[in-house]
């Protein structure tokens, strides 16, 4: 059995993301990687109280930075909403097959229009390596997460 549970990207500077209001609630498990730029990733947990959606809008008010949140199924799959400080919002799926197999008649495609969104929302990243990073799944261990990441240019510290 895989990961479930919430996982964020967001760009929160030198501030940990347990110290953010609208996370400090939610940690069941708090795993806060840090990335180039101040941008972190987190793994908080299961929380049947938050939204993705309603958790990208918050992070990205309180930061004042583009966010995502993302609800991971089982290391499988993940629906994601990538947020934007001054509105804009792409709702997008990690492996949109499995998130279709799920789902059954419930499902709805937002993957072949979250490329250019993506790429809006984070100023820039590569188109190729991103819709391939959004056939993946998350994985056990977050690498699809991570790869998802790079692909729109948030990539990892430099070793020191």
């Amino acid at each position: 059995m895989g990961y479930s549970g919430l996982v964020v990207v967001a760009r929160t500077g030198d501030t940990r993301l347990d110290d953010l209001v609208c996370i400090e609630d939610l940690l069941v498990v708090a795993r806060g990687h840090l990335r180039v730029g101040g941008w972190r990733i987190g793994f908080l947990g299961q929380n049947d109280d938050t939204s993705p959606g309603r958790l990208a809008a918050d992070l990205a008010l309180e930061t004042a930075a583009p966010a995502i949140a993302m609800w991971v199924v089982d290391s499988d799959c993940a629906f994601a909403v990538a947020e934007h400080p001054v509105g804009e919002r792409v709702e997008f799926y990690l492996n949109e097959e499995i998130v279709k197999e799920l789902a059954g008649d419930d499902f709805e495609p937002l993957n072949s229009e979250a490329v250019a969104g993506l790429i809006r929302w984070a100023g820039g990243g590569d188109p190729d390596r991103l819709a391939a990073a959004l056939e993946e799944s998350p994985g056990p261990f977050g690498d699809g997460i991570y790869a998802f990441a790079e692909a729109l240019g948030i990539g990892p510290l430099p070793p020191a």
